[in-house]
């Protein structure tokens, strides 16, 4: 601990006191300029005066402790003491949650005025963090008051034979709640304020006065669950035991001190954003007047709580801004069409003096130039006018969130790989099927919605949203040894990989000259696996610890929230950056972009873009699951032939795997400059029987030693390695307005198939030989060559259009010869 006996007492009496006493100057702030200023006020503040209350019931409740040996060793507290130490203490330990429940809820009540009648982004994240907050706190307020059985026991020593869930226990579950939720009210806000008809100087100011309270909670809540977290290693008191065990006090006190301090300071943070009024009365400098008087305006305008007719005009800057994307290429909504805040407003403030406007006529102003208010940026044109040329720095973007993607994805995994988590064999295969469930189940249901309704960022933006809540998880899960909370976590992470890959593998099919598009893809999903690639080296050469150490497992457990905090700054970033949006409005208006009439149909039955889609589905199923199960237990064949032949592989298991994701990546480039020769579906059929040799290889073969499997599955697996992105890759070309759902269809079956075949495999290898199990492999790949099978047979089944390569020399070769004939 940091203190010891009385010095750790008398610290925590000083820490809570103080900052209870700056909350309470600035929650004074917040309620003369709202009501007294202002004087418009609403629920936002009537739930900040609750959060006060309660805040004053946790600081009092923690200082009065003090007096009772609060934060003393157990065998140093007086045993008149302990009952209404107890009693004192619990007090707090219950009011902690809904106070910075309530404090949360009053800056949401605060966005949800902001966002009354626009800001849809706004409007829908605050109803959806909203409900979070108060179901989540809710629930966790519950938990917490009912938490011993007797209920009386959390308040009475005298209890007999109590049964309490420690509350170091609950708080590490509440954790990623409470981390989630601010991160969320940290994010929403940004992209509605950038748009304020405001110089950056001012509008800088403003973000900062939003992010700063929410910041300072963000890092006090790091350092309670960082005090939490020891107090598990350290204390019995996570084993179970009733709340008289030994040193309940002094473990619980850090904790106690921090979450005191962190309910102050959401006050100080829910109040910050309203106190411009107070701070222009206070200040009587002209020159600081006159640098505040813009931001003090946005300020009365942003925060009224008035409830305006909606057949009135208002005054909110916001609520006339739209945000929707209202053509193809539109994103984010622009500064330049924010209203201008006129000098017939500022009567509010000084009197009725007239002021000069803040921001120039919005038809000044160039129709493609600001963004983000601070960066001139051109806006993009819409997805299917995009040159080839143009192509390539879209595809550019979103194949360096793809490598962000990839890295992140895989140095989570690798990070729960070194917790000592899963035992089993059928645990490991639980642990990925986990993700394949979320990828092939969640992602397809919630990324085709959010993909078709509210565009390419916002999908982006939900993939990371949903990773960043899957990340936070695991560092609970990982305290307190959880197998199911991994599961959770894990179908999380999967949901948001595969809703990443629905966004990338769309646009990148789409964005640019449909010849291509096969070559797009592959290279975005080989760059995807680089960075997978590169993040399995470090952790495993550079991160690797010892997770026997009890504070070495915590400190690893750090990366989580770095990898939390990191998607939140992709997201942000990507919000901003100008993307071609994908619309199925501006799809269907060119039908020029299909390989096929959609009215064609086989036997006047079935149509054929439907029919080659499907068994694109079945092959993706087949291919994903056969890939899947082969790495999952190659292992197993490098440890029965090495038994058998009493050799020893060249490579160890793990560094063999890195390897094998090495060669996978570099299959899809090696794939995708083939493509720029060869007719795609030509190389899938003769990748597809590279992959069945293997399987039949290994299957059948007697080898002479461990050593010989390895370079003959690597040297195959560069070519079938990159099967099922090859299968997407086709599949998706030339489908116009239906490409966003056939991904997520593709996705879907390639998760699933990787999701049940390695159990199949499973439950093969039980009674036979690990060699055996591989006609499993052999069947799938087999199966799945039925697409390539099906291209090159069926002439309908795909487009005539040559490989780019030989149509440039064709079309070069014809104009040489037109020229002669001239």
């Amino acid at each position: 601990m940091l203190f010891d006996t009385d010095t750790r007492s008398r610290a925590i009496f000083i820490s809570v006191t103080v900052t209870f006493v700056i909350a309470s100057v600035f929650a004074a702030g917040r309620l003369i300029s709202r009501f007294g200023i202002v004087k418009r006020h609403g629920w936002d503040d009537y739930a900040f005066i609750i959060a006060w209350i309660l805040a004053f019931g946790v600081s009092f409740a923690v200082d009065f402790s003090r007096s009772k040996g609060f934060g003393l060793y157990d065998d140093n507290v007086p045993g008149d003491w302990e009952a209404p130490l107890l009693r004192t203490q619990n007090t707090a330990i219950v009011m902690f949650i809904p106070a910075l429940m309530a404090a949360k809820i009053s800056i949401l009540l605060l966005y949800l005025d902001i966002a009354r009648q626009s800001q849809k982004f706004l409007r829908v994240g605050s109803y959806v963090t909203l409900a979070v907050v108060s179901v989540g706190g809710g629930a966790l307020t519950m938990i917490t008051a009912f938490r011993c059985r007797p209920v009386q026991a959390a308040y009475n020593l005298a209890t007999q034979s109590p049964s309490c869930i420690p509350f170091q226990s609950i708080w590490l579950t509440a954790w990623p709640i409470n981390m989630a939720t601010e991160l969320a009210i940290l994010v929403l806000p940004i992209p509605a304020l950038t748009t304020l008809p405001l110089t950056p100087l001012r509008k800088s100011a403003v973000i900062l006065s939003f992010v700063l309270g929410v910041v300072s909670i963000g890092v006090i809540d790091v350092a309670r669950i960082y005090s939490l977290q020891l107090a598990v290693i350290d204390s019995e008191q996570a084993t179970g035991l009733p709340p008289g065990s030994p040193d309940l006090s002094a473990n619980a006190s850090m904790a106690l001190l921090w979450s005191a301090v962190e309910v102050n300071t959401a006050i100080i943070g829910a109040s910050i954003p309203t106190l411009t009024p107070v701070i222009k009365r206070l200040t009587p400098s002209k020159a600081l007047h006159l640098a505040t008087r813009g931001s003090t305006r946005a300020f009365l305008l942003l925060f009224s709580s008035q409830r305006e007719s909606r057949n009135s005009p208002s005054l909110n800057p916001l609520t006339h801004q739209n945000n929707q994307e209202t053509g193809c290429g539109s994103g984010v909504t622009q500064a330049s069409t924010a209203p201008t805040l006129t000098g017939d407003l500022e009567p509010q403030l000084n009197g009725g003096a007239p002021q000069q406007p803040l921001a120039s006529d919005p038809s000044r102003e160039h129709q493609h130039s600001v963004y983000f208010g601070f960066i001139s940026m051109e806006r993009p044109k819409c997805i299917v006018d995009i040159s080839g040329s143009e192509s390539v720095k879209y595809c550019l973007i979103i194949n360096i969130l793809l490598f962000l993607n990839g890295f992140t994805y895989v140095m989570l995994f690798s990070i729960n790989g070194s917790l000592p988590i899963v035992k089993t064999r059928t645990q490991a295969i639980g642990m990925a099927s986990a993700s394949y469930i979320g990828a092939g189940i969640f992602s397809p249901s919630i990324g085709y919605v959010v993909l078709r309704h509210a565009g390419l960022k916002a999908t982006i933006a939900t993939s990371l949203a949903i990773l960043c809540v899957g990340t936070l998880i695991f560092w609970p899960c990982g305290a307190v040894g959880s197998y199911p909370g991994f599961i959770v976590c894990n179908i999380l992470v999967g949901a948001s990989l595969g809703m990443m890959e629905i966004a990338a593998d769309t646009f990148n099919s789409l964005c640019g000259p449909p010849k291509y598009a096969v070559v797009r893809v592959l290279l975005g999903t080989g760059v995807e696996g680089v960075g997978g690639t590169l993040s399995s080296v470090i952790a495993e050469k550079i991160l690797s610890i010892d997770v026997d150490d009890s504070h070495n497992l915590v400190a690893l457990q750090w990366a989580y929230l770095g990898i939390a905090l990191f998607t939140v700054f992709l997201g942000l970033l990507y919000w901003y950056v100008p993307l071609p949006q994908v619309k199925d409005s501006d799809l269907r208006t060119r039908p020029d972009i299909l390989w096929v009439e959609p009215s064609k149909k086989y036997l006047d039955v079935l149509p054929v873009i439907f029919t080659t889609l499907g068994v694109a589905v079945l092959s993706a199923f087949c291919s994903a699951g056969a890939l899947s199960s082969l790495r999952n237990f190659i292992g197993n064949v490098l440890s029965s032939v090495s038994i058998n032949t009493k050799t020893t592989p060249k490579l160890a298991i793990s560094d063999f795997q890195t390897s094998l994701s090495a060669v996978y990546a570099s299959g899809h480039f090696l794939l995708a400059f083939l493509c720029l020769l060869i007719p795609p579906r030509v190389i899938l059929l003769l990748v597809y029987g590279c992959g069945i040799t293997l399987a039949v290889l290994i299957f059948s073969f007697q080898f002479p030693s461990a050593a010989s499997i390895q370079p003959i599955t690597l040297a195959f697996s560069i070519l079938e390695g990159p099967i099922p992105n090859l299968v997407f890759a086709i599949a998706l070309r030339g489908l116009g307005s239906w490409t966003g759902l056939a991904c997520c269809l593709l996705v879907s079956g390639g998760s699933l198939g990787a999701c049940i075949w390695p159990w199949v495999m499973l439950t093969v290898s039980r009674g036979n030989s690990a060699q055996f199990t591989f006609c499993v492999v052999v069947a799938l790949f087999a199966v799945g060559s039925i697409f390539p099978l099906y291209l090159n047979l069926v002439r309908s089944a795909h487009s005539r259009e040559r490989p780019p390569v030989w149509e440039a020399v064709t079309t070069a070769v014809r104009q040489h010869v037109s020229q002669l004939q001239v």
